[in-house]
């Protein structure tokens, strides 16, 4: 019986491009958002997400604003281009913002589950 050889270089990716804010003065835009390639989550994104479970295993939900934060900067920072998004980057980010992203995110994770290759 001969081994199959498998080459994890060859695995099909799935990649989410995101745009983040543009930086404002007034209604004035001084810098055009910076556009990047999120990948699917790996460790460091997957700890982020369990931060936001209580010690009951109840979510924390939106009542733990720090721990939703420190999960949009895990999530965005794991990009193609090595870009490190802080939390500090996303403080001009409402929580309905916040928001909005984690669910879009979350519907690209998704996608993973119903693609049947």
């Amino acid at each position: 019986m001969a081994a199959i050889p498998f080459n994890c270089n060859k695995i099909k990716r799935s990649f989410w491009p995101f745009t983040m804010k543009d930086k404002r003065e007034g209604e004035k835009i001084i810098e055009k958002g910076k556009e990047i390639v999120v990948r699917m989550p790996q460790k460091g994104v997957f700890e982020a997400i369990k931060a936001l479970d209580g010690p009951s295993g109840d979510s924390l939900a939106m009542n733990d604003t720090e721990a939703i934060y420190n999960l949009l900067a895990a999530i965005l920072s794991n990009n193609m281009g090595g870009v490190k998004i802080s939390t500090a980057d996303l403080a001009d980010y409402d929580i309905e913002e916040c928001t909005a992203i984690l669910n879009a995110y979350m519907e690209f994770v998704d996608e993973l589950k119903t693609d049947p290759n």
